[in-house]
């Protein structure tokens, strides 16, 4: 092993020591709202799609404010246009959800696919310790989840979004608390 390389792991070895609780508390919380996203998908899939719709609102509003705090500057209308887009944008979220979630379901799918090949290339990296399976399998169910999502996106948008965020919270969780319990046993 180079030295570098080396000095990688020992770095990781010790943050995950330190942080030991947290990671192991982050994965039961992402556990446990797995499966109640998991049991209640349709509900699921329309609390991501309003809070995101809410969260770019709230986004355009500041931008808007902001513009007014800087009138007289040159760039006012530009921000004014920015914030209203903003607003613009969240209203149709908030008007037609379904159509949103669609929106969304293309963009997670996205997410699911990158984020799964990373955990690979990160379970290939750290292939040495026991935990790179439980990374290497929460990788290949995103890329699996991803897959899925795109042969029928727009059939399946109104409970798609909340499943798979659900089957990839469970196993994101499941992955972290092994890790937690890995890093915990060596103390």
């Amino acid at each position: 092993m180079s030295a570098k390389k080396e000095q990688m792991n020992i770095k990781f070895n010790e943050f995950m020591q330190l942080h030991v609780k947290a990671i192991r508390n982050t994965g039961i919380i992402l556990v446990v709202l797995g499966f109640i996203a998991l049991l209640l998908p349709i509900a699921a899939t329309l609390a991501i799609e309003l809070m995101l719709g809410w969260l770019i609102m709230l986004g355009g509003v500041t931008q808007i404010l902001h513009a007014f705090r800087s009138k007289g500057v040159s760039r006012f209308w530009w921000e004014i246009g920015i914030g209203v887009l903003y607003c613009c944008i969240a209203l149709m979220l908030l008007v037609n959800p379904m159509q949103g979630a669609v929106t969304i379901t293309v963009l997670l799918t996205i997410l699911f696919l990158i984020e799964g090949i990373f955990k690979i290339m990160l379970a290939i990296q750290q292939w040495s310790t026991s935990t790179s399976l439980w990374l290497l399998f929460s990788g290949l169910i995103s890329v699996a989840l991803g897959l899925i999502i795109l042969s029928d996106i727009s059939g399946n948008a109104s409970w798609v979004l909340g499943l798979m965020v659900g089957i990839n919270f469970v196993f994101a969780g499941w992955a972290l608390i092994r890790q937690a319990s890995y890093f915990n046993s060596d103390k």
